[in-house]
């Protein structure tokens, strides 16, 4: 039995999966949850200190609960959710904590970037558009309005790049994961001087970029003595988050579309060329593998607002599934508007809040249980048009994978509400499977690879359905106009 453990950060918790790669069998799944910090409104961190302790937890319980000895290893990998960032000194410690997704800091320098590289330039080279959520605004706002931290600063660390940094001492970057630093030329999965120049970033700040699979260098001794492992044992570097779910799915082939739902759900199209559509505008990232590109949409919030009704009900996610299930399609006209079935730079720069619209003291929690998971499924198949605009994509299958994969609600109504098949892979952590994938160098064959979980649209409930994604997407427009503020000019 060889073994291959791979840790997944995201901006909540981390969850670490060991996978047998014999059997490719799932034999641990570890999560520890961390909390972000917000010291000031539009600033939103990480503390690299209580982060590493929590991974550090996880790595060595999930080891635990795998049960095998050490030398059974035969490497580890890492992922992290993309944009989060910390800069580090000559020492690799951190001069300042890390920075998030919603942070938005680098909203100023949005407009300027846009400016003076050009808006259509910036997504053409990086395949990103101008927006505070990406990464390079953020760093812009160290640069300028920081200088004695970023003259501190030798290495710009993404969250990937950290985490292997931590493991084993190397500094190393990866081009799936870099992406959406948007400091990446994606075409040739280099750092884009043009940008780097803009930015005012010295490129000798940037880690050299290798590619997912690779060994980036001996698990630290430290580390090895904390969790149960071996020191030396390789560590492989990863990807972006999203990119190795993809690849755990079997969703990396021309053509194919991935729907990872967890607190938000990318939509992912793997292309054989980088699709950089000024109409549709995707985000173009570069893929696990030299060759192979993603072009991905985001319907946003999803699963996040799933858990605030659990949190709020105290109902686990199978209770709230089958309550969900007793409701009727549309959900007895209650709308939860969460997900967003708009896409672009211009609908992006206002994201209405979340609201929950008609509901009555009639109204059940299966109800908006029921409206939730429509709220994702409608905004998919409004993404879905656009994806399809990019590659002729509509014959096949989408393969769901994610958190919202685990039961059969989800399944089966994006299946009707899409009027597309889907298949879900019999296994329970994607992520895990991916890393796995790029730990051993292949994937699972033969007798080792399960049949996925297969869900057929039924004409009768698609057609049913249509009205009330239309509705969804009307009133979701109406909330965003009536919510619209003065804004940044930026996404």
């Amino acid at each position: 039995m060889t073994l291959a453990a791979t840790i997944d950060a995201g901006g909540s918790g981390v969850k670490v999966g060991v996978v047998c790669t014999d059997t490719w069998r799932l034999l641990a799944d570890v999560r520890r949850d961390y909390a972000p910090v917000s010291r000031e409104p539009g600033l939103l961190e990480w503390d690299p200190v209580s982060w590493w302790r929590a991974i550090v937890s996880a790595l060595g319980d999930a080891v635990a609960a795998a049960g095998e000895p050490a030398s059974r290893y035969r490497g580890l990998t890492c992922t992290g959710m993309r944009i989060p960032f910390v800069l580090v000194d000559e020492r690799h410690d951190p001069v300042a904590p890390g920075v998030l997704v919603p942070d938005r800091r680098g909203a100023v320098h949005a407009g300027s970037l846009r400016s003076s590289i050009g808006s259509d330039e910036l997504y053409t080279t990086t395949g990103h558009w101008s927006s505070p959520f990406f990464g390079l605004p953020k760093l812009v706002w160290y640069v300028r309005e920081q200088p004695a931290l970023w003259k501190r600063t030798r290495w710009v660390l993404q969250l990937h790049d950290w985490l292997l940094e931590r493991l084993c001492g190397v500094i190393a970057s990866e081009p799936s994961s870099a992406s959406m630093a948007q400091l990446l030329d994606v075409s040739t999965r280099r750092w884009s001087g043009e940008v780097l120049e803009a930015a005012g970033v010295d490129p000798e700040r940037m880690p050299p970029l290798i590619d997912a699979g690779a060994v980036a260098g001996g698990l630290a001794s430290n580390v090895a003595a904390s969790v149960g492992l071996t020191a030396g044992m390789p560590v492989h570097v990863g990807g972006g988050d999203t990119h190795v779910s993809a690849l755990g799915g079997g969703a990396v082939e021309e053509g194919v579309t991935a729907v990872v739902a967890g607190s938000t759900t990318p939509m992912h199209l793997a292309t054989a060329e980088p699709r950089l559509d000024l109409s549709v505008r995707p985000l173009v990232s570069a893929h696990l593998r030299p060759g192979v590109f993603a072009a991905e949409t985001n319907v946003s919030t999803s699963g996040s607002m799933l858990r605030w009704l659990r949190d709020t009900t105290t109902l686990d996610y199978p209770a709230l599934e089958a309550a969900a299930d007793e409701s009727p399609l549309g959900a007895r006209g209650v709308v939860v508007a969460a997900s967003n079935p708009e896409w672009g730079e211009g609908p992006w720069a206002q994201v209405p809040p979340i609201s929950i619209v008609g509901v009555t003291p009639t109204h059940t929690v299966g109800d908006l249980a029921r409206a939730t998971f429509e709220s994702m499924t409608f905004a998919i198949a409004c993404d879905l048009e656009r994806i399809d605009a990019l590659a002729p994509t509509s014959g096949l299958p989408l393969v769901l994978v994610g958190g919202g994969s685990h039961g059969t609600l989800a399944a089966q109504m994006l299946a009707d509400v899409s009027g597309r098949s889907v298949l879900v892979p019999d296994h329970a952590n994607a992520t895990a499977m991916g890393g796995a994938e790029l730990v051993a160098g292949c994937g699972p064959s033969g007798d080792a690879t399960p049949e996925p979980r297969r869900f057929e649209p039924d004409e009768t409930r698609h057609a049913a359905y249509q009205p009330h994604v239309r509705r969804y997407a009307d009133t979701f427009a109406r909330l965003r106009t009536a919510f619209a503020g003065p804004g940044d000019g930026s996404a």
